[in-house]
C-alpha cells in the first residue's frame, strides 16, 4: 500500500529523470574503466542521489517549509529544519558507507553457452568503519546484500546469463547501498575486467569418432595399457576419475590411481574434417558433445581443427583444453 502511494507521487518525476538518464550514463561510462587489479572507490567514483522515498521526503520538507512561512508557525520551522538536518546526516552516512572500499574482480569458472556464469567481486575495507548493506541491482542473479567488517575482505557474488561461446565479460557492474534509512542511494559503476570462458552448447547427438588405428602410419608412441592391472600410483590432477582406487582412498584418506599394462588404450580423433555438417557452429556443437562423451567413457581422444591439433589424452585438464579450443574458434565461416 505504501509503495503504491510512493510510486504515484513520484510518477510526475519519471519523465525528466528519464531524459537525464542517457547523458548521465555516458558521463559515468567514461570514468568506469575497465580497471585491472584492485580499484579504490575514491570521491570521483562514488555517486549519490535520492531514492523515490528520498524525493517524497524532499517534497514533504518543501510543503512543511511553505506552510510554516505562510502561517508563521515557529514549531513548523523547527520541524522542517530538524528533518532537513537529519536528511543531510543520512546523505553523508550513505556516501561514506561506500567511499573508500577497495574492489577487485575475480574470474568465473567455464560454463556452456546459455548457462549462468558466476562471478565474485572482492570488497576490502581498510577503514575503521564497518560497511553495511552493500548490494547489487536486481538485474543480476542472484542479488546479494553483504556487510564488510573492519579490516576484512568479503566476496559479493552475482550471476549473468551467457548467450554465445567465447569470452564473456559482464561489463560495467553497479554496486550500491541505501544504508542507513533508504533516503539516498550511493553507488559506483565500474568495469572490473572480468571474463568467463563459455563453451559451445553440446549437441544432442555425437558425430562419428575416428580411431587412430584406422589411419595409416598413426600409432601412439607411448601409452599405458588397459589390460593388466600393474599397481597403484599417487593420483595426478586431471587423471580420469574412473581410474581412482576408492578402496585405497577409504583406507588411507589419500587418492591413488590404478596403473595398467599390456595392450594399447583406445585412441580416437575428434576430427573437424570428418563431420558432414556445413555450419561451423553445428560442428562445434557436435564436437563438444563428442568430447563430453569420450571424457565420461574414459577414452583417450584427440582434437583436430583448422590450424589446431591436440594430441590424444584424457582427464579434466585435457577436456578443458579441447573445449577451450572450440570456444575460442574464430573462423566461423570455414566450411572445411
Amino acid at each position: 500500500m505504501v509503495s503504491s502511494i510512493v510510486n504515484r507521487l513520484a510518477a510526475p518525476l519519471q519523465y525528466p529523470l528519464e531524459c537525464l538518464r542517457r547523458p548521465v550514463e555516458r558521463f559515468l561510462a567514461k570514468r568506469s574503466g575497465p580497471f585491472s587489479g584492485v580499484i579504490k572507490l575514491n570521491n570521483s567514483l562514488v555517486y549519490i542521489l535520492p531514492t523515490r522515498v528520498g524525493m517524497i521526503f524532499t517534497i514533504l520538507l518543501l510543503v512543511l517549509l511553505i506552510g510554516s512561512i505562510n502561517y508563521t508557525i515557529s514549531l513548523g520551522f523547527m520541524l522542517t529544519f530538524l528533518l532537513a538536518g537529519l536528511g543531510n546526516v543520512a546523505m553523508l552516512m550513505t556516501w561514506r558507507n561506500m567511499a573508500g572500499l577497495k574492489l577487485k574482480g575475480t574470474g568465473a569458472k567455464p560454463v556452456f553457452a546459455g548457462q549462468l556464469a558466476k562471478f565474485a567481486i572482492q570488497l576490502e575495507n581498510e577503514t575503521n568503519d564497518r560497511r553495511y548493506a552493500i548490494s547489487l541491482p536486481q538485474k543480476f542473479m542472484p542479488g546479494e546484500v553483504i556487510d564488510v567488517p573492519v579490516g576484512e575482505q568479503v566476496l559479493l557474488h552475482f550471476s549473468c546469463r551467457t548467450q554465445n561461446r567465447g569470452l564473456f565479460n559482464p561489463g560495467r557492474i553497479r554496486i550500491e547501498t541505501e544504508f542507513p534509512v533508504g533516503l539516498f542511494v550511493a553507488w559506483t559503476w565500474v568495469d572490473l575486467d572480468m571474463q568467463a570462458l563459455v563453451y559451445p552448447v553440446p549437441a544432442d547427438k555425437a558425430g562419428a569418432i575416428v580411431p587412430i588405428s584406422s589411419q595409416s602410419g598413426e600409432q601412439p608412441s607411448e601409452a599405458e595399457g588397459l589390460e593388466d592391472f600393474a599397481g597403484l600410483r599417487k593420483y595426478q590432477t586431471g587423471e580420469p576419475w574412473q581410474r581412482i582406487s576408492w578402496k585405497m582412498a577409504a583406507r588411507t584418506d589419500q587418492l591413488f590411481s590404478k596403473k595398467f599394462t599390456g595392450g594399447q588404450p583406445e585412441l580416437e580423433w575428434i576430427d573437424w574434417f570428418t563431420l558432414g555438417e556445413t555450419s561451423a557452429e553445428n560442428r562445434l556443437s557436435i564436437m563438444t558433445r563428442m568430447i563430453l562423451d569420450a571424457q565420461q567413457a574414459g577414452r583417450m581422444y584427440g582434437l583436430r581443427m583448422p590450424a589446431i591439433e591436440i594430441k590424444p589424452d584424457n582427464g579434466a585438464h585435457h577436456r578443458h583444453e579441447c573445449l577451450q579450443a572450440l570456444a575460442l574458434y574464430k573462423d566461423a565461416g570455414h566450411a572445411g
